[in-house]
């Protein structure tokens, strides 16, 4: 491990604070690289280089030859000496000191080593799962490794599970901790890998009883966890746009309404906006998406949007006059379906 500059800097700085003598801070070749002098940083300092060479502290009574007063104390980490630590002053008046400090700097630097390697840790998980979000091609033995370090057996199908909602509570995040095998792709949106089906089944009850959590895409059981991230990306956005009140969404359910949502038609595009221009103050997009999502039953849809049954009527005639669809009638009420799949 090597002592890098900005964290000498800082050691000294810190220390300067509570101790009232100048605080110097060498690397493994004695060359200056923290102090409370920075006229010195970067020059040699004979008492560190002696230090360094002995492997004990080194004291200074005198002042000549390059050197001022001072306790120069070695830091081990791990067996190594990786730099010096000095205090400016007699021995006498900073020696009780010094070992303080030397303790002091070690437990930083240590900190500073757990910090990076947390840092890194969490990095290559990132790098780890954005690969397997996107990745279109079989797995390597490699990458097979990888996945086994964080839980994961890619030997088995995996199905992805894509949430939508506020993430960032704390009963999710304990979810989280239960099941870490999970990666936030936006600020409110998470997926998790599943390649256990009991698994899957408890975290699919658990997610769904969670008010937090808004909307749900289920991809299906894939050799390749990007396949089935798809899959639930377009089950989550198209269950939204049918029926936003519906939570689970599965791929297998909307598999035939996705495929006609790719290859989508702007004419059927247009009545979405001819509703939205035209019916903003009577709700008509809401009561067309409940109106749907109860199968065209008029009572289960009069109590959903809790609204008298005229206002229903009123409001399906004037779908019609907007669009020239009427949606009691079976083929245009699937044109209306399809201007909300593919509304822009």
């Amino acid at each position: 491990m090597k002592l890098s500059r900005p964290l000498a800097e800082n050691i000294a700085k810190e220390m300067m604070r509570v101790i009232p003598y100048n605080i110097n801070v060498m690397d493994e070749n004695g060359v200056i690289v923290g102090s409370g002098d920075p006229a010195r940083i970067g020059t040699l300092h004979i008492g560190a280089q002696k230090a360094i060479q002995t492997g004990r502290i080194y004291e200074v009574y005198e002042e000549g030859g390059g050197m001022k007063p001072g306790v120069n104390e070695p830091i081990v980490v791990k067996d190594e000496v990786i730099g010096v630590v000095g205090i400016t002053g007699h021995p006498d008046e900073v020696r009780p000191l010094s070992n303080l400090l030397q303790v002091t700097v070690v437990l930083l630097i240590e900190q500073e080593r757990q910090n990076k390697a947390m840092l890194n840790q969490r990095q290559n998980r990132e790098k780890f799962y954005h690969e397997l979000s996107y990745r279109k091609t079989p797995y390597d033995e490699p990458f097979l490794e990888r996945a086994e370090g964080y839980g994961l057996d890619l030997t088995r199908k995996c199905r992805v599970l894509l949430v939508q909602g506020s993430v960032g509570g704390k009963v999710f995040r304990g979810l989280q901790q239960a099941y870490p095998q999970s990666w936030n792709l936006e600020n409110d949106k998470t997926v998790f890998f599943m390649t256990d089906a009991m698994k899957y089944r408890s975290l699919l009850d658990k997610l769904t009883e969670l008010d937090e959590v808004h909307s749900l895409g289920i991809g299906e059981r894939e050799e390749l966890a990007a396949t089935s991230l798809e899959q639930a990306v377009s089950a989550l956005e198209l269950g939204m746009n049918i029926d936003p009140r519906r939570k689970v969404n599965f791929y297998e359910d909307l598999r035939f309404l996705i495929s006609l949502a790719y290859n989508s038609d702007d004419t059927q595009a247009s009545l979405y906006s001819l509703l939205e221009q035209g019916g903003d103050k009577l709700d008509l997009i809401e009561t067309l998406q409940v109106y749907i999502s109860e199968n065209g039953d008029h009572n289960n849809t009069v109590k959903r949007l809790n609204i008298h049954r005229n206002t229903l009527h009123y409001r399906l005639n004037r779908i019609k006059q907007l669009t020239g669809k009427n949606p009691r009638h079976v083929l245009d009420l699937f044109e209306l379906l399809c201007s909300l799949m593919w509304r822009k």
